[in-house]
């Protein structure tokens, strides 16, 4: 795994725990009704935990993708 793997791991890591913490964040914060009769939630918070899981998983099939293609890369090279 060269370096620019490694930061993009970390980068991932680093998005799915605020992701998770977003999620928690929105399940943890109270729902109330304000004088209009609308029901007022943290959809924000809902919103970017998903924008952060979908990115984050790309992410992840993105560094897989790279690591076979560098994994074959270092096969061939050896073999000549």
């Amino acid at each position: 795994m060269n370096t620019r793997q490694k930061i993009l791991f970390r980068a991932l890591g680093v998005t799915t725990s605020m992701s998770v913490l977003l999620i928690l964040y929105y399940n943890l914060s109270p729902n109330y009704v304000d004088d209009e009769g609308f029901i007022v939630e943290e959809f924000w918070a809902l919103g970017l935990a998903s924008l952060g899981l979908s990115s984050s998983l790309l992410g992840l099939l993105i560094l897989i993708v790279w690591l076979w293609v560098s994994s074959r890369k270092a096969k061939n090279s050896s073999n000549r």
